[in-house]
């Protein structure tokens, strides 16, 4: 019988110790599951962050391609109309009275009674702008004075001799937020 009086002495020694194990590798458990979820929630934001940046980074770059494409467009056809800046063609206004605003420049939205110049195109609307692009020419005023200088720095000429057109085009990006406004001085004959 004294094997198996052993055997109920290791059996008592085990259970006698259990007591004693209070659930530490529990709570430790707990903490490393609670570090590696918050980690996993860090790295989540992280992604989507960097996702967003990307997307608003294109969206600008889109909006930037439709600005330049009506930039070029209302260039080459000031180059090839020679309009009249009167306002009766879409988009060709006088320029503003001395200390004025250029329409063109104007941070807040183009006043909705300013038309705007348009592709001639449909088909060269891309379908990844919100609207289609926009474009306002202002008559640049080229002035004689003894300065031999003109407003903005640009050359004095004779009158009749050369054109300058103030150009403002707007594109947009697929949200209508996202907007990029190019100027440029263009002179033609």
């Amino acid at each position: 019988m004294k094997p198996h009086a052993n055997i109920r002495m290791g059996s008592l020694a085990r259970t006698a110790t259990a007591p004693r194990q209070r659930g530490v590798a529990l709570i430790i458990g707990l903490v490393i599951l609670v570090v590696l979820a918050l980690l996993g929630v860090s790295a989540y934001s992280v992604a989507t962050q960097d996702e967003r940046i990307a997307g608003n980074a294109r969206d600008h770059a889109r909006a930037q391609d439709a600005a330049e494409t009506m930039l070029r467009a209302c260039e080459y056809y000031i180059q090839t109309a020679n309009p009249a800046f009167d306002g009766s063609v879409p988009g060709m206004y006088p320029a503003p009275a001395p200390g004025g605003v250029w329409i063109g420049e104007s941070t807040t939205p183009w006043p909705t009674s300013v038309t705007t110049y348009q592709l001639p195109s449909a088909s060269a609307i891309n379908p990844e702008w919100s609207q289609p692009p926009q474009c306002l020419v202002e008559e640049y005023p080229l002035s004689n004075n003894d300065k031999g200088v003109a407003p903005g720095g640009l050359p004095n000429q004779q009158q009749g001799s050369i054109r300058v057109a103030h150009v403002a085009a707007r594109g947009f990006g697929l949200s209508r937020n996202t907007q990029v406004t190019l100027v440029s001085y263009f002179a033609f004959y």
